[in-house]
Parts: C-alpha cells; sequence; structure tokens
C-alpha cells in the first residue's frame, strides 16, 4: 500500500472514530463526506492536488473499519 492510500485510510478511521462518539453512524457518515469533499472539492475543483478514486475508496475502507469498532465496544 502506498503511503498516501495509508494516511487516507487513517484520516478515515479517526474521522469515524471521532464523530462516532456521538454516534456510529455520523461518523461513518462524516469519514465519507469528508472524504468525497477532500477529493472532489480540493483535487478536482480547486487543482490543489491529484483527484484518485483510490483515495476516497481508502478513506471510506478506514470509516467503515471504525465504524465497526464503534459498533463493536
Amino acid at each position: 500500500m502506498k503511503i498516501d492510500k495509508l494516511y487516507h485510510l487513517i484520516a478515515g478511521f479517526a474521522i469515524s472514530l471521532i464523530f462516532g462518539l456521538i454516534s456510529p453512524f455520523i461518523g461513518l457518515v462524516t469519514s465519507i463526506v469528508v472524504g468525497a469533499g477532500k477529493e472532489v472539492v480540493w483535487d478536482k475543483l480547486m487543482k490543489r492536488g491529484c483527484f484518485e478514486v483510490l483515495d476516497f475508496v481508502a478513506t471510506v475502507i478506514g470509516g467503515v473499519i471504525g465504524y465497526l469498532i464503534m459498533i463493536i465496544r
């Protein structure tokens, strides 16, 4: 796994856990929205980075892992 994808995975995980303290579902949705926003708004529209669908996927996977941890606890 490339380091960039790992960063996206960790970010999705962290966002999911932090907002998952409110509700696990809110944590998951927040990680998905932030991941999509980063890729679409920051990378594609503002041209501040490189738009990659796999970056979004890695963020969502991290969010799902965080979500699963929050519902298991």
